[in-house]
């Protein structure tokens, strides 16, 4: 006979572990972490191990017997913050939705109930092998040869299948001495007490020497007993005094195996097909995206399907397909012509542009599909399709497309281009705190079709042309409900002015990429391996013996263990205390190992991210890197690049600087770098019109030397060091929504004269307290906050009923407007910047190539340095008005981190 597989989740547990190890995820104001948490893991257990019986229990709410045995059962548990109890009912939704079972009893814990399904089933006549999903580990004691525990050791991700062996691994004894175990040393979590002043170690022994609890206190009086052989007088008198409480927490700890009442039938709990158009809908509710893409019977599980009979809403495409040449280009043309929006994609050979051939590129217009194959051969009749600028061309992260006309057709001038729409970018504004803007979740969310198919899970366009058309239809359709809600929005300025004509400036960027010295790395990989290696032995000296400083246990037990460092501010996991940067940093002043942990650590990052990486980045065509400038990923507007990250090269140091020393311009050219100055607090100056502020920057004084001067009413010239800094600390921190309690940390002043500090500063700026005020007021009545361009950022966590989320949510609100502000100067300073260079000679004598933070770097023929410089800085100050003066620094050198700003 078969042997069946029975897996029963314990819902509370897997709900309480995605609650607290998921970050806060927020739908229409309701928290939904554990929803997906507990989603995401039902669909891991039906992927990986393949129930064919699935049933899923819960609590009941109400108290259940143990309360009336030991009236301190749970008593010490923080009791859970309401929105994690609100999300129960949505994961009982999700559970129905799948038509699995749902199974409780009042009176009894879901511990219960599994452990009676487990001995219900060993009734049945099949064959089973039953499997108990939790992260509690009571449920250990249900381990058999027929049952194991797939366990949540920590977070949603470390995993173990407990059997026989593995409890025994861990425990050094089995499962059936699992209550033993609990009823000696008993269990924090659950209040369960135990034997006082019996641990965890001596329980252990107890167990292995003399055997479970009903042995144990068999021999405890006997004067020859193996109890009082092994054990000395102290812990005989604990287990004496301690029987009455032992012999309750056994009660407690027990499962019970015969609940009685519960409605179960194996049948129920048979694996069978689900309402696939159900759980989508439910899913796409929750805006659960990446896991609709992983339901049973999709592309992940080897079943994909295209667009023709992709199931869930979507109907089959009827599309005319045309294929196009150099004969018939015509036909294109004329169509194009004829309609005001059109669609295109490219077909490449590979995902890399740079080192693919271009295979096609794919036209709709209205019902009809076209492939043009060998767009060499039609070069003019392909630019006057595109030089129609009054055609809206609508596409998927266009940027790609932008840089096969750069590279192919050697597109230069956009001014007379066709008006841009990217599906992707639109997502992007509309639907700021997803970050799920692939071509498939957008179509799940405007149009409420699955599409399943392609290579790639983020990626929708495949390589058949008729297919790419048919795809590009739904993107079509997209457009149209995009371009409502934009406008519904009054972002569309924003969108086409801003991050429309952005793109062609990033695809130009990223063509043109940047040259870098191997030479230099080389040398600096050799060079910081050695400071690695020399930091490593200070630090075994310090510890007295030798340990893996990359082993968190094992740095953990050198600092807390064997030197003693303090650990009452420190974080501590189920695993023992944190060594995370952020609680390291509280122990700076308690030992020097320290400093030397944490300079090891960012030594160690810097080379494995950039200096022995960067080589391998070069491209082998053209010798240079081409980092990729993502659009559509941060929540402030900014920027962010990939392969390499820029912007986590430090910039002030010495190791920072000599990583940008690598990034050089080739022979006979230049670079020059223009950095906007205090452009945030120039921004907070403007925004809250605080004339103090505004004043400070017009006289071009340094705004932290005239804060501390304010605030400490002493003249400029009397400003110590230790005054500037806490002034600039106030200065930034406004934007971060930073308290006493920060400031305090970060300047080392005692927090009654922080307090004081940050009063008189509102006091000297009190329109940008008063700024703050209003933002806050308006975020919680809007929901939302605003950048001084209309960008917009929804924070839901303002109406949390958690302190934490709703304090973080606060923050969100002061500092988004200031941040995404300066996100947007930056992108009209590139737009800007990028016009007027092309008005110098050839438009490969001066490359903007680079943007990091509020910094441009652009490479420039030798020569041409002062014309550029000029030309650059007056279009960075000049872009927007303020109601401040802005300010851009530029340096020229041959290397980047020689750049002087």
């Amino acid at each position: 006979m078969d042997t069946k597989k029975f897996v029963i989740i314990d819902g509370n547990a897997i709900i309480h572990r995605a609650y607290h190890a998921l970050p806060p995820m927020m739908v229409k104001g309701t928290m939904v972490n554990a929803v997906y948490g507990f989603t995401s893991m039902l669909l891991k257990v039906i992927k990986d191990l393949k129930p064919d019986y699935l049933a899923v229990s819960f609590d009941v709410a109400g108290g259940t017997f143990r309360d009336k045995i030991y009236d301190g059962y749970k008593a010490k548990r923080v009791k859970a913050d309401q929105e994690l109890y609100d999300q129960i009912p949505l994961v009982h939704k999700v559970v129905e939705a799948f038509g699995l079972p749902i199974l409780k009893q009042a009176g009894f814990e879901a511990d219960d109930v599994i452990a009676t399904i487990v001995a219900k089933v060993e009734n049945e006549k099949i064959k089973m092998k039953n499997i108990v999903v939790s992260g509690d580990m009571d449920l250990l004691q249900l381990v058999d040869e027929d049952t194991s525990v797939y366990a949540l050791r920590k977070g949603m991700s470390d995993i173990v299948m407990y059997d026989i062996d593995e409890v025994q691994k861990k425990y050094g004894f089995g499962p059936e001495h699992i209550v033993d175990y609990k009823s000696l040393c008993g269990d924090a979590s659950d209040n369960i007490p135990g034997v006082p002043g019996i641990g965890e170690k001596t329980a252990t022994e107890l167990i292995e020497k003399i055997g479970g609890i009903m042995e144990i206190y068999a021999q405890v009086r006997s004067p020859k007993s193996e109890v009082r052989k092994f054990f000395t007088e102290g812990v005989i008198k604990k287990l004496l005094d301690g029987k009455d409480s032992a012999m309750m927490s056994k009660k407690l700890a027990t499962v019970v195996r015969d609940v009685p009442g519960l409605d179960f039938k194996l049948e129920d709990c048979a694996m069978k097909d689900f309402d696939r158009q159900s759980v989508v809908d439910l899913l796409r509710k929750f805006e659960f995206f990446s896991l609709i893409k992983r339901l049973p019977g999709g592309e992940s599980e080897g079943g994909g399907r295209r667009v023709e009979d992709v199931g869930a809403k979507t109907r089959k495409n009827e599309m005319r397909m045309i294929e196009i040449d150099e004969k018939n280009i015509g036909e294109l043309e004329k169509a194009i012509n004829g309609a005001d929006v059109f669609a295109c994609k490219e077909i490449l050979s590979g995902t890399d542009i740079l080192n693919s051939d271009l295979l096609g590129l794919v036209f709709v217009v209205g019902s009809s599909g076209y492939f043009l194959s060998d767009p060499s051969k039609s070069v003019q009749s392909v630019k006057s399709v595109f030089y129609s600028k009054d055609k809206i061309l609508v596409g998927h992260d266009l940027k790609q497309l932008i840089k096969v006309l750069y590279r192919l057709y050697d597109f230069i001038d956009f001014t007379d281009f066709a008006h841009l729409f990217d599906t992707m970018i639109a997502s992007y504004l509309i639907n700021s705190s997803t970050r799920a803007h692939d071509a498939k979740s957008i179509i799940l969310r405007e149009l409420g079709q699955e599409i399943q198919g392609g290579s790639d899970q983020s990626s929708l366009f495949g390589a058949n042309p008729k297919q790419v058309a048919e795809e590009l239809q739904l993107i079509l359709k997209a457009y149209e409900i995009q371009k409502k809600k934009l406008a519904d929005m009054e972002d569309f300025g924003l969108f086409e002015k801003v991050e429309m004509k952005l793109i062609p400036v990033l695809a130009e960027m990223e063509l043109n990429g940047i040259a870098i010295d191997t030479v230099v790395l080389k040398k600096l990989s050799k060079d910081v391996a050695g400071e690695i290696n020399k930091i490593d032995k200070q630090i075994q000296k310090e510890a007295g013996e030798e340990f893996n400083i990359a082993s968190p246990t094992q740095l953990r037990d050198i600092l807390f263990d064997k030197l003693k460092l303090p650990s009452e501010q420190i974080k501590k996991g189920k695993t023992g205390y944190s060594t995370a940067d952020a609680e390291l940093e509280k122990l700076i002043d308690e030992h020097p190992i320290i400093s030397m942990i944490r300079d090891y650590r960012e030594l160690a990052k810097l080379q494995n991210t950039y200096v022995d990486v960067l080589p391998t980045l070069v491209n082998k065509k053209t010798g240079r890197i081409h980092t990729t400038f993502n659009q559509a990923v941060t929540t402030t507007g900014r920027l962010s690049s990939s392969e390499p990250n820029l912007q986590n090269i430090p910039i002030r140091t010495d190791l920072g600087k000599e990583i940008r020393n690598a990034f050089v311009a080739e022979a006979g050219n230049n670079l020059i770098a223009a950095d906007y100055s205090q452009i945030e607090l120039r921004i907070v100056a403007s925004l809250a019109k605080d004339k103090t502020m505004i004043e400070v920057f017009k006289r071009g004084e340094d705004i932290h030397q005239a804060t501390a001067a304010a605030i400490n009413d002493v003249p400029l010239d009397k400003v110590t060091k230790e005054m500037r800094y806490a002034a600039k600390a106030v200065n930034f921190g406004v934007l971060y929504g930073m308290g006493s309690y920060g400031l305090a940390w970060r300047t080392k002043m005692p927090q009654w004269q922080a307090k004081d500090f940050i009063k008189k500063y509102f006091e000297k700026f009190s329109s940008v307290k008063k700024y703050i005020d209003q933002t806050l007021e308006f975020a919680k009545k809007e929901g939302y906050v605003e950048t001084l361009f209309g960008r917009r950022r929804y924070i839901p966590e303002l109406k949390s009923d958690n302190f934490q989320l709703r304090s973080a949510g606060e923050r969100m609100a002061i500092n988004m407007p200031i941040q995404g502000t300066a996100a947007d100067l930056m992108k009209l300073a590139m737009i800007e910047v990028h016009k007027v260079i092309k008005s110098i000679k050839s438009e490969s004598d001066v490359r903007l190539i680079l943007q990091v933070h509020d910094e441009l770097v652009l490479e420039v023929k030798k020569g041409l340095e002062k014309e550029a410089s000029k030309l650059v800085k007056d279009a960075m100050e000049n872009v927007v008005k303020l109601n401040v003066p802005v300010e851009a620094r530029v340096s020229v050198g041959k290397m980047w981190g020689g750049l002087k700003l």
